[in-house]
């Protein structure tokens, strides 16, 4: 028997490619997984951009706010689930993880711009309180806030 990839137009029946809608083009005997590939191919995967870029805008206007991953799904207009799929498909990490990593660059720039205390910069980045805000600065940068800004100083 031969393989599909190995056949030519005249091994095909006629009958059969009609009803395969020009999918298969037997002047070139595209094997099946070649056709598959290439129709599977154009469907999206993640978020939409526009959404995406909805998500992100939503997320740095509101930022020193309590976010849920329920508003979030809202303002892209999916259910939680399929929001927090497609979300990390897009960003390559979750919700939850992409919002702290935007609250410690914002205290990242408040820090370097300010001598405003460690509590009032965990309150404008979003942090719930100071401690909060030093254990994932530390996850994130390597150092604690107080030592960033010693050393950018």
């Amino acid at each position: 028997m031969t393989s599909p990839a190995s056949m030519n137009s005249d091994d095909l029946p006629r009958v059969a490619q009609p009803a395969l809608y020009g999918v298969i083009d037997a002047a070139t005997a595209k094997s099946a997984g070649v056709v598959f590939a290439q129709c599977t191919r154009g469907s999206p995967r993640g978020l939409p951009p526009r959404a995406l870029q909805r998500v992100r805008e939503y997320i740095a206007a509101h930022l020193e706010n309590n976010i849920s991953l329920e508003v979030l799904a809202g303002v892209a207009g999916l259910s939680k689930s399929h929001f927090a799929r497609a979300f990390k498909q897009s960003q390559g990490v979750a919700p939850h993880e992409y919002l702290m990593q935007c609250r410690v660059r914002r205290a990242q720039e408040v820090l370097a711009g300010t001598d405003m205390p460690l509590s009032k910069i965990a309150c404008i980045s979003g942090f719930s309180d100071q401690s909060h805000l030093t254990r994932r600065f530390r996850d994130h940068v390597g150092v604690t806030p107080s030592r960033y800004r010693d050393s950018i100083r």
